[in-house]
């Protein structure tokens, strides 16, 4: 996977960087989502997508994790970091657009990415664009997640960025590598050299299913007119299930706000007065039942049960009120809508969205 993403758009395959959008009145359920982007993978000469997929590095990335410094590094290293991150960011954004020139702008003039399961070597930017151009054709909905683990200056133009990615293909199907990249400095521009990567064991075989769901980990943001909205999800002790708080308020701005379904903010919370709240939600696996549920507690006294569904990319999530809302019922539409990008749907006076925040998010912190 690895080698696939920085094939694919210079050293690894997945989406984007992150952009920070604004709350946003509800819209309709199922609203068309942005296009989430693409990543390809690099590790073999172009091949048929469907019978031969690449590494996941080379297939697609989400945006770089960010790492603290280690202590006791002089300021030039973590100058350093901050340009090899911004590197990986574009990198990520041009995969995400589909972008072949701009991705393969990324890897030097005789940058290679080799597989270490297959042996197989692509050199170049003719083989890695012929690559990614592959992909990009055969899987329009080809995306990747890259969590970097580690930066190291070798000295002031080289250094070795190890991690490990996640691609996931247009038919559901997904796949991991670790990967170990050496990038060099260019005339003032940080290119990828040399990656190496081995594929890692498919997350859907033998995994948890709550790994389903780990795209949702980290602080998500939505600001707009009226209204600050903002998510966290994290593991709870023992990775047993996963814990999502929400938080919504009122930020003092008085200017007027989008009707919902005003098609020039799509995704916005509801253009009413929206109380401030706070809410915990649980996601835990049923194995009766065979299915995801969560637990969701508001702190104005409500709470629900929910039951996730996916579809495609998508996650539906059936909420039925317990309490004072008992009998009472609505849906909403988890959309990824990029590697750092999530809408809410549903109906802005549904039970789901007096609970958890309906509106656009994005990540800004992993």
């Amino acid at each position: 996977m690895m080698a696939a993403v920085l094939a694919v758009g210079g050293c690894s395959t997945g989406p984007s960087e992150q952009d920070i959008g604004a709350a946003r009145v509800e819209p309709e359920l199922r609203a068309a989502p942005r296009a989430a982007g693409s990543v390809p993978m690099v590790i073999a000469a172009p091949r048929p997508f469907a019978s031969s997929r690449p590494a996941p590095f080379l297939s697609g990335v989400g945006a770089p994790r960010h790492l603290p410094p280690a202590a006791g590094r002089v300021t030039q290293d973590e100058t350093e970091r901050g340009e090899i991150t911004a590197m990986l960011g574009a990198y990520l954004r041009d995969f995400n657009r589909h972008d072949a020139a701009a991705v393969v702008g990324h890897w030097s003039e005789h940058g290679e990415n080799l597989d270490l399961d297959t042996g197989d070597v692509t050199r170049g930017r003719e083989e890695v664009g012929g690559v990614f151009a592959t992909l990009f054709a055969e899987d329009a909905e080809a995306a990747i997640d890259i969590d970097v683990q580690a930066i190291r200056p070798v000295r002031h133009d080289v250094a070795v960025v190890d991690g490990t990615s996640t691609v996931r293909f247009g038919d559901g199907g997904q796949a991991g590598s670790r990967f170990s990249a050496v990038v060099v400095k260019h005339d003032g521009r940080w290119l990828l050299e040399s990656v190496r990567e081995a594929a890692q064991p498919e997350a859907s075989s033998g995994g948890h299913p709550l790994e389903q769901l780990t795209w949702l980990l980290g602080t998500w943001d939505d600001v707009g007119p009226g209204v600050a909205a903002s998510t966290r999800c994290f593991w709870s002790a023992g990775n047993a299930f996963l814990i999502r708080t929400h938080a919504v308020s009122s930020n003092g701005d008085e200017e007027p706000r989008p009707m919902a379904g005003d098609g020039r903010i799509p995704g916005l919370l509801p253009a009413a007065d929206v109380a401030d709240r706070e809410v915990m939600e649980i996601i835990g696996w049923d194995p009766e039942s065979q299915v995801i549920r969560s637990w969701v507690f508001a702190s104005t006294g409500r709470f629900a049960e929910g039951t996730w569904t996916r579809d495609g990319d998508d996650w539906k999530v059936r909420v039925e009120g317990r309490g004072v809302d008992a009998g009472r019922s609505s849906e909403c539409v988890m959309v990824r809508a990029g590697a750092d990008e999530l809408a809410v749907r549903g109906t802005s006076d549904g039970l789901a969205a007096a609970l958890v925040p309906v509106c656009d998010f994005i990540r800004t912190a992993r």
